[in-house]
């Protein structure tokens, strides 16, 4: 106790009344690479540690477009902290590129330091992206590949027990800069499973592992589906359960093997796997093999039965749905994304036409009566429509006929009219002329009048004067 409280006094002691001693400003200089391509960047950077006020400048040089900066300010509450500044250049051509340091730090206690250094950055061509997309190594753990592996073989089995579940595949790439998928545990079923492992390169070519692993069955059930060879799956360990179908047993061929039904459709399944390895359900009936295609929207789970569709301006089409190909019909007069077919509902059992809206992808209930009953309400509509277009096109035609005609009595008015106004300046000039000769005419008796009276007036003067004479 006594030995504790001496060395409690002592640090007490030390922290009261000696001074805190603090290290003087520092820094460091560095550049992200020593190396790099043409058209690539890199960066400049100075750390100050213990430093309360800066002024510091990093200048660039050599085959860049520059990218000089500079600092100077201080911390605001006059303490010494630790602060990065960096400048980026981007290389424009092959040479190389120089920083350089300058500047001086201080720290709270107004202790100041100079900065200096000099970076070089080399500046070479851009290497080619790498073209090397083999494999250095390929193996399923525990397994043998045959044959054995080499980077050209492109191709390799394994064969593993019955009571295998998962296989693990790995490799190794021979090129760093490339990439692997396909490598991990993955389930395995009974019967020919296929994996692949795909390398691509840095340059984005690529090139293709196949490894089909056989999980051996020594009694395999062979079965033909149109004229193609399966076999019946004996487990359903890696199967996923169809949408309302419950698991059970059938025995095919002395097996028990794994089914499922669906309770009100009466439909069973069981699972097939081909030569490539793909497994899908199929509809199993008395001994009996048929494709099965479950169509699954938002608000219906639907069989296709491929049943034809009888209704006027539907046209047979083949779509995709939930890519699965079904036969649908689609309405010939217009270009949209309705389809007709039909189906049984696996939640009722009932077979419908539906109606698929392949954007929204869903189903409703197509009512072919309504249809039918719409589409003759359309014809007499259409049927009147034409008529009365007919006749309101009569009725135009009259109207124009009538234009016409009364455009043609106006026109033969106005002939008329034309030739009346030139009669009545005819007979006008043909009355002046008349008038005028009139005029012409009584001018002249008038003359013939004026002499004779001046005539008979002489005959009465020499009559006057001779009676005189004779007196």
């Amino acid at each position: 106790m006594k030995k504790f409280k001496y060395i409690l006094s002592i640090t007490l002691f030390n922290l009261l009344f000696i001074p805190t001693v603090f290290a003087d400003p520092s820094y460091t200089f560095t550049v992200s690479s020593s190396s790099i391509t043409s058209d690539s960047r890199v960066t400049a950077s100075v750390t100050v540690k213990n430093t309360a006020s800066w002024n510091i400048k990093i200048t660039s040089a050599g085959n860049t477009n520059g990218c000089t900066n500079s600092w100077a300010d201080a911390s605001s509450n006059g303490k010494n902290l630790t602060k990065t500044f960096s400048v980026t250049c981007k290389a424009n051509s092959t040479g190389s590129i120089s920083f350089t340091l300058s500047g001086d730090i201080t720290d709270e206690d107004f202790n100041n330091k100079s900065l200096s250094g000099t970076k070089t950055v080399k500046v070479t061509k851009p290497v080619p992206a790498s073209t090397v997309n083999d494999l250095k190594s390929l193996t399923v753990d525990n397994y043998e590949l045959l044959p054995e592996f080499d980077e050209d073989t492109l191709e390799y089995t394994v064969s593993v027990p019955p009571t295998t579940t998962t296989v693990n595949i790995d490799a190794t790439k021979k090129d760093s800069k490339s990439k692997i998928e396909g490598t991990g545990e993955f389930p395995v079923e009974e019967g020919t499973n296929n994996f692949k492992v795909i390398v691509t390169s840095e340059s984005g070519s690529t090139k293709e592992y196949t490894i089909i692993v056989n999980v051996e069955d020594t009694n395999p059930i062979k079965v033909n589906v149109n004229n193609q060879e399966y076999t019946v799956l004996k487990t359903s360990r890696n199967l996923e359960i169809p949408t309302l179908y419950t698991e059970t047993t059938i025995n095919i061929e002395g097996y028990d093997v794994p089914a499922f039904v669906n309770s009100t459709t009466n439909i069973t399944l069981v699972a097939l796997k081909d030569v490539k390895g793909d497994t899908n359900f199929y509809i199993y009936k008395d001994g009996q093999y048929y494709n099965y295609t479950e169509i699954t929207t938002d608000n219906l789970v639907v069989y296709p039965t491929n049943k034809e569709v009888n209704l006027k301006n539907w046209v047979s089409t083949d779509i995709n749905i939930n890519n699965i190909p079904v036969k649908a019909y689609k309405y010939d007069l217009l270009d949209n994304n309705y389809y007709l077919l039909y189906g049984m509902n696996l939640l009722d059992g009932q077979e419908n036409l539906y109606l698929y809206d392949e954007v929204e992808n869903s189903m409703q209930i197509f009512n072919s009566d309504l249809y039918n009953l719409l589409l003759d309400d359309n014809t007499f509509y259409l049927y009147f429509i034409i008529g009365a277009f007919a006749v309101i096109i009569l009725c135009l035609i009259i109207i124009i006929s009538l234009i016409h005609s009364k455009k043609k009595v106006r026109k033969s008015i106005n002939i008329l009219e034309q030739k009346l106004e030139k009669r009545e300046k005819e007979i006008k000039m043909i009355a002046e002329l008349k008038n005028n000769h009139k005029n012409r005419k009584k001018n002249k008796q008038n003359k013939e009048l004026a002499k004779i009276l001046e005539e008979v007036k002489k005959e009465d003067d020499t009559e006057t004067y001779n009676i005189l004479e004779d007196d």
